[in-house]
């Protein structure tokens, strides 16, 4: 009679962290409600949709879709992504449950660099886009691994005192 064969597995793999990240958001959050003003800030034109906005706003709610897979990432100093509207400082809110698409901007690893780029993918060409028209976008050999690390739901910029 023969034993039953022993089966060894490996520990999964370890990805070094990206740097900037802050960490992970919790499984459940404790929503966090602050008062919202029941009219428009103007920075352009009035809103005629002002006297339709609520009393409250929870930021849970708002940023996290799926709380136990969503981390933040603080942005570089680079400036690849301005176009975009994500700054040097930012903190970005990374869901890591949602499939990216073309077009989403996404946090990749790729040739041993974690980075934020807008994924674009035409039919079998996959290409990495920075919102900066002086940066060429990376095309990434089909031999390459790419791997998406999470879809850039949110990002926040300080405004007090940025200097």
């Amino acid at each position: 009679m023969s034993e039953p064969a022993t089966v060894y597995s490996l520990p999964p793999r370890r990805l070094p962290e990206p740097a900037g990240l802050i960490g992970p958001a919790t499984t459940f959050p404790t929503p966090f409600y602050r008062p919202i003003l029941g009219y428009r800030a103007t920075c352009g034109f009035p809103s005629p949709a002002e006297d339709f906005l609520g009393d409250e706003l929870d930021l849970t709610e708002r940023c996290f879709r799926n709380p136990v897979a969503t981390y933040f990432v603080e942005a570089d100093t680079g400036t690849s992504m301005v176009d975009f509207g994500i700054y040097p400082g930012d903190t970005l809110v990374v869901d890591r449950s949602i499939d990216a698409k073309h077009g989403d901007i996404v946090m990749v690893l790729w040739d041993g660099r974690y980075m934020v780029k807008q994924l674009s993918i035409r039919g079998r060409r996959v290409e990495l886009l920075s919102g900066n028209e002086n940066n060429p976008p990376i095309i990434i050999p089909p031999e390459s691994e790419l791997l998406v690390r999470g879809v850039v739901t949110w990002s926040f910029r300080r405004q007090f005192r940025r200097a």
